[in-house]
């Protein structure tokens, strides 16, 4: 079992006045042996951070370290890598002139034929998949069917850590359940830590033991997703709540209600971004909704975030508990 932590973590796209910080300064932990929920809108940097883990994004500066090693320098365990990643699109992810056990019994560590073709067979019916499809090309089988085969190929190379990039978002609506289902099944089964991106909330909360909120580049909330589901702080991550469907099929409005509309604005442009809070030119309870809310202008709500519960940047977040409320 092993812990992937990123380090102030920053990744930059292009130079000098073009310059853009697509991860900016990110700091964060997916525990032993529990799924830690990526979520927000797209162009927020979530994809960029996974590549970032992977080694297919440079990191400008900090550190992504796999059990207090960088990633970058850790040797290969036979064929296989510690850190595996699902991608979107599960048809652009495979080799079509390749069969969908091929794809699979590439990534088993080097072993002999009989027990490859074995190990290929545990783990399609691991995911779920008749070995009737193991001679199959991509081509051949639906985007459900493919994304299985992905997540067996992650599985087969035998990592301590999956990283999972939006894989429902590609799949029609009635095959999402399934996969999340499965994927749910498989972290209890094996028991590995996993990064979950998506941008849609009411996924992430199905199978994710923390939720981080990234607005940006940067990671705005995170905590345990119990209480960042009840009790959430930041208003961005309100918003996302908000516009998530409840279980009957319906979205919540309660925070809508308190703080009125969500002002009808695009974020604003990456490479030119707004002082102080990046998100205040869209706040609902920030200052063009409250003038009194000046410090959102200018001051940087990431300094002192630790202090407030789920370690928030904002400035306005509930601080945390003292130690004698923790007691009761």
């Amino acid at each position: 079992m092993s812990e992937l932590r990123f380090e102030d973590v920053t990744v930059r796209y292009g130079t000098g006045r073009r310059a853009m910080k697509a991860v900016d300064g990110v700091s964060l932990t997916v525990p032993t042996g529990q799924v830690v929920g990526l979520v927000g809108e797209s162009g927020s940097g979530k994809s960029t951070l996974a590549r970032a883990a992977v080694g297919l994004a440079p990191v400008a500066a900090g550190r992504v370290l796999l059990d207090g090693r960088d990633v970058r320098h850790r040797p290969a365990r036979g064929s296989g890598r510690a850190v595996q990643m699902v991608f979107q699109d599960p048809y652009a992810s495979l080799d079509p002139r390749m069969s969908a056990g091929d794809s699979v019994a590439e990534a088993i560590p080097r072993t002999g034929s009989a027990a490859r073709r074995a190990e290929v067979t545990r783990l399609f019916g691991m995911v779920g998949l008749d070995a009737a499809h193991i001679s199959s090309r991509p081509s051949e089988l639906s985007g459900g069917q493919c994304q299985r085969v992905a997540l067996a190929r992650a599985l087969a190379a035998r990592p301590q850590i999956v990283v999972a990039d939006e894989i429902t978002s590609a799949l029609d609506v009635s095959v999402q359940g399934t996969v999340l289902n499965l994927v749910r099944d498989l972290q209890q089964q094996t028991r590995l830590g996993m990064l979950f991106i998506s941008h849609n909330l009411a996924v992430v909360r199905y199978v994710s033991d923390i939720i981080a909120v990234m607005y940006l580049g940067r990671i705005v909330e995170c905590g345990p997703a119990q209480k960042v589901l009840t009790d959430p702080q930041h208003p961005y991550t309100r918003e996302l709540l908000a516009a998530a469907p409840h279980r009957d099929g319906y979205a919540a409005n309660s925070a809508r209600e308190e703080s009125g509309a969500v002002l009808d604005t695009e974020p604003p442009d990456p490479h030119h971004l707004p002082a102080g809070c990046c998100f205040h030119p869209r706040c609902p309870v920030g200052p063009l909704a409250l003038p009194a809310r000046t410090d959102c202008l200018s001051l940087d709500p990431a300094v002192g975030a630790v202090g407030r519960r789920h370690a928030t940047a904002c400035h306005f977040a509930a601080p945390l508990p003292t130690p004698s409320h923790q007691a009761t």
